[in-house]
């Protein structure tokens, strides 16, 4: 009996997804786009300068959108995966890499919605955990271990109506990665980050 009703909650679970999802309340997207570092200068600085050279980098990023037809708040969640490489341009062959994996939510305010073009302004917040900081050389390699924070971004985009079962949610946002929790005298980790997102 026990086994019996695990399945008929399983069954129902998944009935209850494809209903919602054939009814286009949500909305998943797949894509990714550029992480251009702005700050602190320990990232920016090229390796020669005494940085990692972390300027302009991609993340790859999945999001699932709840859409609700009468107000103009759209809800969201969604998973980075930022990924950091520097190098040095001289004879020395350091290298710098770190990743960030952020999971968050955000709330996409409706601006202006035209017929194929749907502007929007955003809000999230997100959990970031940053990975080891590995640097590279000739004379050996080493690492610092990562952190985890909070951070949060604000941003513009636009959904683009391409086919009719598939949009494409084009935005650009400025991130503080390290909003919350910081050490004491840690600088904020900011960045510009430009995404390009297939919605089914």
């Amino acid at each position: 009996m026990k086994n019996l009703s695990k399945f008929c909650f399983v069954l129902f679970f998944f009935l209850l997804l494809n209903n919602v999802t054939s009814a286009q309340l949500v909305r998943f997207g797949l894509g990714g786009g550029l992480t251009m570092i702005k700050s602190p200068a320990e990232y920016t600085n090229s390796v020669e300068n005494n940085g990692l050279g972390f300027t302009n980098n991609y993340h790859l990023t999945a999001i699932a959108k709840l859409n609700f037809p009468l107000i103009p708040i759209t809800p969201a969640v969604f998973i980075d995966y930022h990924v950091l490489r520097g190098s040095s341009s001289n004879s020395s062959n350091i290298e710098t890499s770190q990743n960030i994996f952020s999971f968050g939510a955000e709330g996409e305010l409706s601006i202006l919605p035209l017929p194929l073009v749907k502007p929007y302004a955003v809000l999230d917040i997100s959990y970031n955990k940053f990975g080891d900081l590995q640097v590279t050389s000739p004379l050996g390699s080493g690492s610092v271990p990562g952190v985890t924070r909070y951070g949060g971004a604000l941003g513009i985009g636009a959904e683009i109506t391409a086919l009719p079962s598939i949009d494409l949610d084009l935005s650009l946002k400025y991130q503080i990665f390290n909003l919350v929790g910081k050490d004491s005298g840690e600088s904020n980790i900011t960045a510009l980050t430009l995404n390009l997102i297939l919605l089914f």
